[in-house]
């Protein structure tokens, strides 16, 4: 294969809002109108290949005249044009995914690196954004993606199950609930959340893979966790903005919370800081229905993100979660000391109540009472395990 060759996969108007705006034949036309003005001029020598209406692949070599200027364009974010014919103009929206021979050691051909370029258009839609270019992970990444989701698909209910990892009251490390952590059972093994949420989240699987989770963990909580840690003790249920985006999840929880006669206190609301929740939508909404069903809201990973000022200001949060990035350091690093005091004592101003992440070790307990946590978790209290796990200690 020539090393100097390079692939463009091109999408034009790939949100489908000049389809919506004109009609689906003048978008088409403008679309070709773009083609002509903009693309083509930019290297004549290039072979345009039309592959639908509103897709197009350009393959040319580093001898084609105008090369490295259609590159430069790619990369200088090409992406939004007004067309004209003389009688009218058009807006377009346009994605590329651009192949570059050169820097893919990988690629073996030439339909491999239209692969490569396809696998870049399809990133840069996924991100949403103009342009996007191959790397030689990328062909690799999406076909596991895409085994994943077909995977995803015929698994049934009875592959999840939820785990539980043990939070801890400060000073006297007396268990008094679980952070509640979905599994996938499967031929590989136990896969945790990171390996699989995304994709279920894509496909549109998380919805009820989350429902059969919340439906358990409630379910455990009227059982067997107020067996092992007492009447008063909690669950908390991860739930993402996607699932928070459900409007009838809090009519489904508010059913099992009832159904199983818990104190819906009981129901921790984990909202995680970098989950973007805008006020006035559904999330928002959900956050507060769940709120004044009694649940108790709170922010998670507080530190990873950037959320959870405006969190604190705009929704019902009682409970703060801090990250494992900023408690692993609390003993040694005065500045990541001086952050989560700043962080208690606006707790404090505000009557919420604290949990450190990622307690490994007990060096930093001493801290965490000081700065005056109510709880604590991490792996030195206890891994994520089944029911039946805890139970059975």
């Amino acid at each position: 294969m020539n090393r100097g060759a390079t692939v463009i996969a091109v999408s034009v108007d790939p949100y489908h809002r000049a389809v919506v705006a004109y009609g689906h034949g003048a978008a088409v036309s403008i679309a070709e109108l773009f083609v002509e003005q903009v693309l083509m001029p930019i290297s004549p020598r290039a072979r345009f290949e039309r592959r639908s209406d509103l897709h197009w692949l350009i393959s040319l070599s580093s001898e084609d005249g105008g090369h490295d200027a259609l590159i430069d364009a790619a990369r200088r974010k090409l992406g939004a044009h007004t067309v004209s014919d003389g009688d009218r103009s058009g807006f377009l929206d346009v994605c590329m995914g651009v192949a570059v021979g050169a820097d893919l050691e990988s690629v073996c051909d030439e339909a491999d690196l239209v692969r490569h370029a396809d696998a870049a258009l399809c990133v840069a839609l996924t991100r949403r954004v103009h342009v996007e270019f191959a790397r030689s992970s990328m062909v690799r990444q999406i076909s596991a993606e895409v085994d994943l989701a077909a995977w995803l698909t015929r698994s049934v209910e009875r592959d999840f199950s939820v785990f539980y990892q043990p939070i801890v009251a400060m000073p006297d490390r007396r268990v008094v609930g679980y952070e509640s952590l979905l599994r996938w059972h499967t031929e590989s093994g136990v896969l945790s959340p990171d390996a699989f949420l995304a994709v279920a989240e894509g496909i549109s699987l998380l919805a009820p893979i989350g429902r059969h989770a919340i439906g358990e963990a409630i379910r455990d909580l009227a059982t067997d966790i107020s067996d092992l840690a007492g009447e008063e003790a909690f669950v908390s249920l991860n739930l993402s903005a996607q699932q928070l985006s459900d409007d009838g999840l809090a009519c489904f929880l508010d059913g099992l919370i009832r159904d199983h006669g818990v104190d819906p206190a009981r129901v921790w609301i984990e909202v995680r800081e970098d989950q973007v929740i805008r006020l006035e939508t559904s999330a928002a909404r959900t956050v507060n229905a769940l709120h004044d069903l009694g649940c108790t809201i709170c922010v998670d990973d507080l530190g990873a993100g950037f959320s959870a000022l405006r969190y604190v200001r705009d929704l019902p949060v009682d409970v703060l979660k801090v990250d494992r990035t900023l408690i692993a350091q609390l003993v040694h690093s005065h500045s990541d000391r001086a952050v989560v005091r700043a962080i208690s004592e606006m707790a404090a101003a505000t009557g919420l109540r604290m949990v450190a992440e990622g307690i490994e070790s007990d060096d930093v307990l001493g801290v965490l009472t000081e700065l005056g946590f109510d709880y604590a978790q991490g792996f030195f209290f206890g891994r994520p395990q089944p029911l039946a796990t805890w139970a059975g200690r």
